[in-house]
């Protein structure tokens, strides 16, 4: 259905998975979003994410987070819902489970070891002190995002990897971005199959991901032939996973069919704005998913979509309009354009795209 369409058509299609604001619906049908993510170290990444699920539409969003980036997070906003349940293995707790020793041991591990190799002392830790908060908040959660800020923390890792399994037992949708996309490169065996995983990897992580699983892929590459090309192979290789191949265009990938987003964004290029498209994502999807489960009359009833083609365009929808939102916050800030700016124009770009009648330029 979405074959052969243009920009403006599929534009026009995306409406169609957009969840209306209806007075019988309660708080938590729009979206109960999660991101898992946020170290010592890296706190605006899971900032952006979520905040922008936020701005988009998303009834609650939540950020699991490393315990020593809690206030920092919650000082950000009182909007999002920072949960503190992560730690490294140097946090002060730690101190109970593990000796000097035994931490620096740990910390001399490979990441393949930590990740692919049974961890006993690292296992015992997460299941007895760090997974029983995360599994009851993730019960009440629509989708996940995971990844970004998380660091390469042994304990940080191994629990990222605890927590995809936990998620594909309890069939919730997740998005991997950032430090997840890093441990899919060790072990890409951790959503392979799982129809509901959604990757969004920039160029130097596609290029990883695909050394990993023997894709042909140029970091320099600028033929959209090629490059759809080898986004259909690099999810057909994780067993038919949504790929979105963040480039100069966004490519969409999911069994076999693709979509090209070539709306115009920013050239600038500043830390923060994938997450911001990876909270997008999120929003759309869940709409997307609540579109096919019926929560809805659709305005139109006529060619319903499928699941396949409604998650696709909501992966559209959310890179178009955070595209326009780069486009616009680039237009007034220039150079100075950073992420924040973005955010600040998110609900505009939105309305342009999918509450005016009018069509912006393509």
């Amino acid at each position: 259905m979405l074959k052969n369409k243009t920009q403006k058509e599929l534009l026009q299609l995306c409406r169609t998975i957009i969840q209306p604001l209806a007075p019988n619906f309660h708080k938590g049908q729009s979206g109960k979003i999660a991101v898992i993510g946020g170290s010592e170290d890296y706190t605006g990444a899971p900032f952006f994410a979520s905040h922008s699920s936020a701005l988009l539409g998303a009834d609650l969003s939540h950020i699991i987070c490393e315990k020593m980036a809690s206030p920092v997070l919650k000082s950000y906003s009182p909007d999002l819902m920072v949960h503190p349940y992560l730690y490294e293995l140097q946090s002060p707790e730690m101190k109970e489970h593990l000796s000097k020793s035994e931490v620096d041991a740990l910390l001399r591990l490979t990441v393949e070891d930590v990740v692919v190799k049974d961890q006993r002392q690292l296992d015992e830790i997460i299941e007895d002190v760090i997974l029983p908060k995360i599994v009851g908040l993730l019960e009440r959660i629509d989708i996940v995002v995971i990844g970004p800020g998380f660091g390469r923390d042994p304990l940080m890792l191994k629990t990222l990897v605890k927590i995809i399994e936990q998620l594909k037992v309890m069939n919730k949708p997740m998005i991997l971005d950032a430090d997840a996309l890093y441990l899919l490169s060790i072990d890409p065996s951790l959503v392979k199959n799982y129809s509901k995983a959604i990757i969004t990897p920039n160029v130097v992580e596609f290029d990883r991901l695909a050394k990993k699983l023997n894709v042909k892929f140029s970091i320099n590459e600028t033929d959209v032939s090629n490059l759809i090309e080898s986004s259909i192979n690099l999810s057909q290789k994780l067993g038919n996973v949504t790929v979105i191949q963040k480039n100069f265009k966004e490519i969409m990938v999911r069994d076999g069919e693709y979509l090209i987003n070539e709306l115009e964004g920013s050239n600038r290029r500043v830390g923060g704005q994938g997450d911001t498209l990876t909270g997008a994502i999120a929003t759309f999807v869940n709409w997307s998913n609540n579109y096919n489960d019926g929560l809805w009359d659709p305005t139109s009833k006529k060619d319903k979509l499928s699941s396949e083609d409604s998650n696709l365009l909501a992966c559209f929808a959310a890179s178009s309009t955070v595209r326009l939102a780069a486009s616009k916050a680039f237009a007034k800030y220039g150079r100075s354009m950073q992420t924040s700016n973005v955010h600040e124009f998110l609900g505009k770009a939105y309305d342009e795209l999918f509450e005016n009648d009018n069509y912006i330029k393509l």
